[in-house]
């Protein structure tokens, strides 16, 4: 379905979502499919990706860039697989940027897909005996992230979910955890003011509520843990930035994926007319 139709769909009751998943994201159906709709200047990726792994629904985001789009296919509330129009990012693109196969070899290999439509690009490159099977499931992993991970910088647009099992039949099918995802695309975001916003102000306070239920075998890093046990509903958000284990901008990308994740809870706004926490835009690697 083409972006520029979404505005003629009809809100409809959707009978086999789960509720706080519908309060969250707006949706629409046409022809009884149904398809959830979100801005990503009102509810950005890392919200969206905990909101749907929060309600474990399998479907596929899609977001369009332009003359691209970039799709994530979700089962059981975990990232599977991830794919982008834009040839790029394709996965053969990849492997000859990378100088796992050649010039000719990718050629060679795109004319016997022509002539296996049914079969995917990876399995032909195996068949071939230029990468092996381990090999392969390397690189659609490593593919797979940079796809992912591109997404979290994104600042506005618009994003369908659409419910359903599709590519629950791929052959290299993948499980990242969504939690893991969230943390590690909130840390690669250029811009750690965008989040920062998202989180309040300078004396804006945290709690640690009971630990949610989709989140009991999920395992934070040793850094995380320790910015995680700061949060002691004292502690300001400036002095959460400052005193963390990491550098001010990192903490607060982290502290903000851990709000997406429902491990902190904001207890109160910032009075009015306080100065944001300043943090550097760009030090994810820090």
């Amino acid at each position: 379905m083409r972006f520029r139709h979404w505005e003629s769909l009809t809100s409809a009751p959707c009978a086999i979502c789960p509720a706080s998943l519908r309060d969250t994201i707006p949706f629409v159906t046409q022809e009884a499919r149904h398809i959830f709709v979100g801005d990503l200047a009102e509810m950005p990726m890392p919200e969206m990706l905990a909101t749907i792994h929060r309600n474990r629904v399998p479907g596929v985001l899609e977001v369009q860039l332009g003359d691209f789009s970039k799709r994530v296919f979700i089962l059981g509330g975990d990232i599977i697989f991830a794919s982008s129009t834009n040839r790029g990012e394709s996965l053969g693109d990849s492997l000859l940027a990378s100088g796992q196969i050649t010039v000719a070899q990718y050629r060679e290999s795109a004319l016997k897909l022509l002539g296996n439509p049914g079969k995917r690009h990876g399995q032909v490159l195996v068949e071939m005996g230029l990468l092996t099977e381990t090999e392969m499931r390397a690189a659609v992993l490593q593919q797979v992230q940079r796809i992912v991970w591109s997404l979290f910088d994104l600042a506005e647009g618009l994003v369908a979910f659409t419910l359903g099992e599709d590519r629950a039949d791929e052959i290299y099918k993948l499980r990242i955890q969504t939690p893991r995802a969230v943390l590690h695309g909130c840390k690669t975001v250029a811009d750690a003011k965008r989040l920062m916003t998202r989180l309040g102000g300078k004396t804006t306070l945290f709690s640690r509520p009971q630990l949610p239920e989709h989140l009991k075998d999920f395992q934070l890093e040793t850094g995380e843990e320790e910015l995680l046990d700061l949060v002691d509903g004292r502690r300001t958000l400036f002095e959460l930035c400052d005193h963390g284990p990491f550098s001010a901008g990192l903490n607060a990308r982290v502290l903000y994926a851990f709000s997406c994740l429902g491990l902190i809870k904001k207890e109160k706004d910032a009075p009015s007319g306080v100065i944001r926490v300043q943090v550097p835009s760009t030090e994810a690697g820090s």
